[in-house]
């Protein structure tokens, strides 16, 4: 069966926006408290999504299904554990474990949904996580909380791929809009209930100020393109391709923050980017007008 590559692509989008975006974090947690800037993070992205929806004459979702609420509740725990987790732990080591997410995604679609991922997708994830856990190296006895959180942060967002998946016939705009609000609401009251210090720090530079509004921008750009990937492809397929966001990580981790990797982690690298590579050129394009394929089978694939 040919299968088309554009979720794939929109997954490769979405993981160098989020992997932009998390650094943005790491750099402004030095300066803020990290629940404030979940709080920004999620009302910037309805601030955009909103525009984008607004420009686009976007279906407006206030109310919408169980799997709707479900994606977007689930959604923000997802988030705040994200922030958490990337501003109690190196980097690299913050993007690996959250984005470890394929495994659970592969075990809910057995265990839930009984569709058994095929051997090529199983192999795909048991390399690329063998590459996460030599990328991470993780200190589990220096970060436990953050450690914990980072795997309930995969679990959370392993729930929301599968959700995705079945919301396919809704616009990805009108999700993300109605995610923004669940979440700008959840992570304001969180920040209110259990924020400390000063919220905004010194985030008064103009400097600091732009990274902040990149922040939003640029979730908000992921979130767009990771809804639309696994609405597209299927989930266990897609999921993998999402490894590639350790790879954008590492890079800033070595650009911003100066971080030397040896063999291991380098060897580890090589593991993450290898089934994302694999996928890719193994996925057939959709069939043109004319070709020995149908159009309608190149589209079928990408029903849910």
């Amino acid at each position: 069966m040919n299968r088309p590559l554009g979720p794939y692509l929109w997954m490769l989008g979405s993981a160098v926006s989020f992997a932009t975006m998390g650094a943005l974090s790491k750099i402004l947690a030095e300066a803020s408290d990290w629940r404030f800037l979940a709080f920004v993070r999620a009302a910037l992205m309805l601030l955009f999504a909103v525009a984008i929806g607004l420009l686009t004459r976007t279906t407006f979702i206030f109310r919408g299904s169980p799997m709707l609420w479900m994606r977007s509740l689930v959604g923000s725990l997802s988030m705040i554990c994200t922030f958490y987790t990337l501003t109690h732990l190196p980097f690299s080591e913050a993007t690996t474990l959250i984005k470890s997410y394929p495994l659970w995604v592969a075990l809910l679609s057995w265990l839930v949904l009984k569709e058994r991922p095929s051997g090529k997708v199983w192999i795909a994830i048991v390399v690329g996580l063998a590459g996460v856990a030599l990328i991470a190296q993780p200190h589990f006895d220096e970060a436990r909380v953050a450690l914990a959180t980072g795997v309930l942060s995969s679990i959370a967002t392993a729930v929301v791929m599968l959700g995705l998946n079945r919301l396919a016939s809704v616009d990805a705009r009108s999700i993300v809009i109605h995610f923004a609000m669940a979440a700008t609401v959840i992570c304001a009251g969180v920040f209110a209930v259990w924020g400390r210090g000063q919220p905004i720090g010194a985030l008064g530079h103009p400097r600091d100020l732009t990274m902040l509004l990149g922040m939003g921008l640029m979730g908000t750009i992921g979130q767009i393109a990771l809804t639309r990937a696994f609405a597209l492809g299927d989930p266990s397929r897609v999921s993998v391709v999402g490894l590639s966001e350790m790879l954008f990580g590492a890079a800033y981790d070595r650009i911003v923050w100066q971080r030397s990797f040896g063999w291991v982690t380098l060897a580890g690298m090589a593991l993450v980017a290898a089934p994302t590579a694999w996928l890719l050129a193994t996925t057939a394009r959709p069939a043109r007008p004319g070709s020995s394929g149908s159009p309608e089978s190149a589209g079928a694939a990408t029903s849910p």
